[in-house]
């Protein structure tokens, strides 16, 4: 169901557009497994990724900085059209590992030709800066600099890091891309710097960091108010409020998703051509009662304005699902997963598009590789347990939901055990289960526990709290669509519900 979809976006926030229906880490098609030796492709000549640069601050709250001028740079390289730029999200599963692996080992784990590897140490008011470019199948350092410059001339050494290096892969530069390295996104240091901890913390997808990076934009807006890319992540976090259910203090649901609105709507004002504003808009749309052509046409423009985005494709993806558009959403989401390979809440939509669809094998296949790609994805192993339980796999089923509750206690997990049970016969086992879940406060987080509720033989229960969840109306058409409800599809309650989620 597309409200499973939902609940981690973008936390798996590009660059093989060929590899279409690439899956696993070695490009292989799921199921994950070991393939035959096979030649390694050569990457294009003017491939580069951007590998994490080391925080070497005595303060380690400085990882902010070596994270933010990461992205940057990758970001800035991103813009010239003579590059091919590896996104963040598909390195940053090397973190942590890059120093174990030499530059050859590091450029076919990437597939591209160069690495660009750093440091930063802030120290007395001055960061220090040490950056290298290597030729990765040889490891001969193609260019270096050392940067000593006060810490507010943090987008000065950006962009010359960025210059610099497009200049030594790439050779002469077009005009335009010139002009696109050298763009900034701010002329205030201070905004910035608040910009990139609200980066950092949005990127850490929970509620306490997502409070904090609200407060980091919001001081960002204020020293600079035609900051849009700082508009555009305030609109994306309000976004994440209201996907998660989380409370945002002294405003309603309603009132975050209009604050979010208002967000999104300047940034597009600041900068139209921004794909992060058109990305902001199309999620929060989702999460209002518009027409769900309307988060879908935001969306489009965002994949039209960057189209190696794989986040854009994501949420446009999710976009088409609810709008029943099942052939292009599962599209959409190959096409995130062929610009991210190591994107494993890609490849959990493209299991549930599948199963929902009623394909469990191929559900399965999918399934299997989100977890090849990030075994540590407790929404991965609830996903493959439902749909290894419809294949009558209920051991091994019970042993993914099992895993899942040990990886995140939270009530989904404990819902998806007994959805497990009752598909193998032990119904009496999920209603014990089930006893102490709060079926309205629960589902408003994931539908499994009422979709539990119905498996396991409760439909008053589970028709009592569909009538009181605040799901918006395409999210929950689109989750009424799975199978789980054929049991009370007759129902004239259920089909109340279906009427009036119903566009008109």
């Amino acid at each position: 169901m597309v409200i499973r979809l939902a609940v981690l976006l973008a936390a798996y926030p590009a660059s093989r557009p060929s590899a279409l229906v690439a899956q696993c880490p070695d490009g292989s098609p799921p199921p994950c497994r070991a393939a035959p030796a096979r030649a390694t492709p050569t990457p294009p000549p003017n491939s580069v990724a951007v590998l994490y640069f080391d925080n070497l601050s005595p303060d380690t709250a400085d990882a902010y900085l070596a994270d933010g001028l990461t992205e940057a740079v990758s970001l800035r390289l991103g813009h010239s059209t003579q590059l091919v730029v590896k996104s963040p999200s598909a390195v940053r599963r090397l973190r942590g590992r890059s120093a174990d692996l030499d530059p050859a080992a590091l450029g076919r784990e990437l597939s591209v030709a160069h690495l660009v590897q750093g440091s930063v140490r802030r120290r007395g008011g001055r960061l220090l800066v040490t950056v290298t470019l290597t030729r990765a199948h040889n490891g001969v350092q193609e260019w270096g600099e050392r940067y000593d410059r006060v810490e507010t001339d943090l987008l000065v050494v950006e962009e010359d890091i960025g210059q610099r290096v497009a200049e030594a892969v790439a050779g002469r530069l077009l005009p335009g891309d010139r002009e696109g390295l050298s763009r900034r996104p701010t002329s205030n240091p201070a905004a910035y710097d608040h910009y990139l901890k609200g980066n950092f913390l949005i990127a850490q997808r929970t509620a306490r960091a997502a409070l904090l990076a609200v407060a980091e934009y919001e001081i960002a807006v204020g020293l600079d108010p035609t900051f849009a890319r700082a508009w555009a992540r305030l609109a994306f976090a309000a976004g994440l409020f209201a996907d998660w259910n989380l409370e945002w203090p002294g405003l309603s649901r309603d009132s975050v998703l209009a604050r979010g609105l208002a967000a999104e709507a300047r940034a597009r004002e600041l900068d139209p051509r921004l794909a992060d504003a058109w990305i902001a808009r199309g999620y929060l749309l989702r999460w209002t009662n518009a027409p769900t052509t309307a988060a879908e046409a935001a969306l489009a423009r965002a994949v039209e304005l960057d189209s190696s985005n794989a986040e854009a494709w994501h949420h446009y993806g999710l976009a088409l699902f609810e709008g029943r558009r099942d052939s292009s959403a599962r599209a959409a989401f190959q096409r995130a997963v062929a610009l991210d390979p190591t994107r494993a809440i890609g490849l959990a939509a493209l299991a549930w598009v599948e199963f929902d669809l009623r394909r469990d094998t191929q559900a399965l296949r999918w399934a299997d590789s989100a977890l090849r790609v990030d075994p540590a994805f407790a929404h991965g192993y609830e996903h493959r347990a439902q749909v290894l339980a419809h294949l009558g796999r209920y051991a091994a089923a019970r042993a993914d939901a099992e895993h899942a509750i040990r990886l995140a206690q939270r009530p989904a997990s404990l819902a998806m055990l007994a959805i497990v049970e009752a598909l193998a016969g032990d119904t009496a086992a999920a209603k014990r289960r089930l006893a102490d879940i709060d079926p309205v406060r629960d589902a408003d987080q994931h539908l499994w526990t009422i979709t539990a509720l119905v498996v396991a033989g409760e439909p008053e229960r589970a028709l009592t709290a569909l009538e009181r969840l605040s799901y918006r109306k395409p999210q929950l058409l689109a989750a009424l669509r799975s199978r789980e409800f054929d049991a009370i599809r007759d129902d004239p309650r259920f089909q109340r519900l279906i009427e009036e989620a119903t566009p008109k």
